[in-house]
């Protein structure tokens, strides 16, 4: 991964998940999912915007956050297998593409074969536990949706 990539997702991460992160040495296993999702979808998704990890942008966009997990199995050594849920969120002014942005993630995201490794996380898998909906429509007439995918790691 390129520099000004790395800066740009650590920027992110520093403004969107205060007090998580204060060096790349010191991410830790959600974080580092976390990025690897956005990073993730951002390059191979069909997106209009990138995925804000601070709040959902008033103008539109589309906003991701870790959900709470529970652990899938633990290991004599203390290494566990968690099921980490994340929360897509988008707003668009356009009905269709609103749905068509989320579904482009989880589509992409549960069919993938080779999932990313980070340094200290293995992505196994990934599913899509609530489908992309329309949740709801702003006075502006602005569309909102979400979806909801399961991620599992082992770390």
């Amino acid at each position: 991964m390129g520099e000004v990539c790395k800066g740009n997702l650590r920027r992110r991460m520093e403004s969107g998940l205060p007090g998580s992160i204060k060096g790349e040495d010191e991410m830790t296993a959600l974080t580092e999912l976390l990025e690897l999702v956005v990073d993730t979808a951002e390059k191979n998704c069909d997106l209009d915007t990138e995925i804000t990890l601070e709040e959902l942008p008033a103008e539109g966009g589309i906003y991701a956050e870790l959900g709470e997990g529970f652990t899938e199995s633990t290991y004599y050594n203390q290494n566990r297998v968690k099921v980490i849920p994340i929360l897509f969120l988008c707003r668009h002014a356009d009905q269709k593409r609103g749905l068509e942005e989320l579904c482009s993630i989880t589509d992409y995201l549960e069919h993938l074969r080779v999932y990313p490794r980070g340094k200290m996380v293995s992505w196994l898998d990934a599913s899509t536990v609530k489908e992309p909906s329309r949740i709801g429509r702003d006075e502006d007439g602005v569309y909102h949706f979400s979806c909801i995918i399961n991620c599992k790691i082992y770390y």
